[in-house]
């Protein structure tokens, strides 16, 4: 009987690589065909280091441009048009800034500032020019290349490292007065946004020499002073980079990943979801998505409510993204990557995750529907919605820079019954305060479908 031949070692090791590489290729594909999705990329600006920019009118302020802030337009071909530069000169580099209206608020970020002059400057923008109108001097004010400034509702507010906040007024923009401040806090700070009558910073806490923290919550109730309610979040050698809410749900891009708090009670927050990703840089949202920038790309998620929150696909990247700002009206999202492949300005089409373009036409039977009368409208418009089946529903209305407006309805408690209904917005905030002229963002959903319109108010 012939006995059995076996293969020799070598014969088994070719099979082995054989199979090994095999196996590469196979998980390379799947990397790259599924696991990392292509860029859905609309643009590339290629540019240096930018500190923040802005949209206004048909164009674009980006910091710095030659040590100032410089403004360009934009063509239907994303070319930059340059027009001019806003520039104190002196030791003063424009870094950090605002817009409010056509009013453009910046910060000093020189670290040769000379005390007595601005370090908040203001001035009166449009698309061919700009006019000075003031600048002012807080007390205690050191360095703010890389702090965070906002306007809300006739203030400005930002931080300046090594822990001071302020508050200035600036109803008058040629006379800006300081009503609020707050030292001590051993803060680095990098985004900050508004929440009922808090402010929430990102920041991490150095007074121990450890990088610490999460993010602040200040109580900002004009004119009080500014008080810290208190720092949350704590995880050594870790921090929050940037910060956006929904309602009373509050999203960071959070350095080992995307994480998400319960704000309903200020005073005992609650995390309620982590997605672990590679350092999370910036985060942006529009509607109910949420877009993370962070060391090696994008991840995007869905929010439904607080527990239903989706992580809907990743883009892969080969440098960090460091700054996103939306276009919800163009379904575009705008980024500034750090170098690499993609350095500069990255607008990418994010019309597959709004859904808008799908439902900008009035109403038809038998499925979701949204829109409103009169439009454009001076003091009130009626919106007009369908919904074909029960369901959790919710409307709301948002800025074209993606922040919450008004929540009008959330049957998150009581499903909305299947029929039409009209209900009225006057034009103000969930704070009953008026909202300026200019176009909102009306969002229905419901289920799992989604409906928006556009309401223009005129004043």
């Amino acid at each position: 009987m012939k006995s059995k031949e076996y293969p020799s070692v070598n014969r088994r090791e070719k099979r082995f690589k054989y199979s090994l590489i095999v196996c590469l290729v196979l998980l390379l594909f799947f990397i790259f065909s599924e696991g990392w999705a292509q860029l859905p990329l609309k643009a590339h600006i290629p540019w240096g280091w930018i500190h923040d920019f802005e949209f206004y009118e048909n164009g674009i302020f980006i910091a710095p441009h030659d040590g100032g802030i410089g403004y360009f337009s934009i063509d239907e071909d994303f070319n930059l048009i340059y027009q001019y530069t806003i520039d104190p000169g002196g030791y003063h580099v424009l870094s950090q800034f605002c817009l409010a209206d056509s009013f453009l608020f910046a910060l000093d970020g020189s670290t040769m500032h000379t005390p007595g002059t601005p370090i908040l400057f203001d001035y009166e923008v449009s698309e061919t020019g700009f006019e000075y109108l003031a600048g002012i001097e807080p007390g205690g004010t050191i360095w703010a290349q890389f702090d965070p400034i906002i306007y809300h509702d006739g203030s400005i507010i930002y931080h300046n490292y090594p822990g001071d906040y302020y508050r200035i007024d600036v109803d008058q923009p040629d006379s800006p007065v300081e009503t609020g401040y707050l030292s001590g806090t051993s803060d680095v700070s990098h985004d900050i946004i508004t929440y009922q009558d808090t402010l929430i910073i990102s920041a991490r806490q150095q007074g121990t020499g450890q990088w610490n923290g999460n993010f602040r919550i200040i109580r900002n109730i004009p004119p009080e002073p500014l008080s810290s309610i208190g720092a949350y979040g704590l995880n050594s050698y870790s921090y929050t980079n940037g910060v956006v809410s929904i309602d009373n749900i509050l999203f960071t891009s959070h350095l080992d990943g995307f994480r998400v708090y319960d704000l309903s009670d200020l005073e005992n927050v609650q995390q309620i979801y982590f997605y672990s990703t590679e350092w999370g840089r910036c985060v942006a949202q529009t509607n109910n998505f949420l877009f993370m920038g962070c060391n090696n790309g994008w991840h995007f998620f869905e929010y439904t409510n607080p527990g239903d929150i989706q992580h809907l696909e990743f883009f892969h990247n080969n440098n960090r993204v460091l700054r996103m700002r939306m276009k919800p009206e163009e379904q575009e999202l705008w980024c500034f990557v750090d170098g690499g492949s993609l350095g500069g300005l990255v607008v990418l089409d994010i019309s597959e995750y709004t859904g808008i373009e799908e439902y900008e036409t009035g109403p038809a039977t038998g499925q979701l529907n949204i829109l409103n009368f009169p439009n454009p409208f001076i003091n009130e418009t009626s919106i007009i919605y369908t919904i074909p089946v029960d369901g959790h529903t919710t409307l709301r209305i948002y800025n074209l820079t993606g922040q919450l407006v008004s929540t009008i309805l959330d049957s998150y408690s009581q499903p909305l019954q299947s029929g039409s209904y009209t209900v009225n917005w006057d034009g103000t905030d969930d704070r009953n305060r008026p909202m300026p002229g200019g176009v909102y963002l009306c969002r229905l959903v419901s289920g799992n479908s989604t409906a928006v319109c556009k309401l223009i108010m005129v004043k």
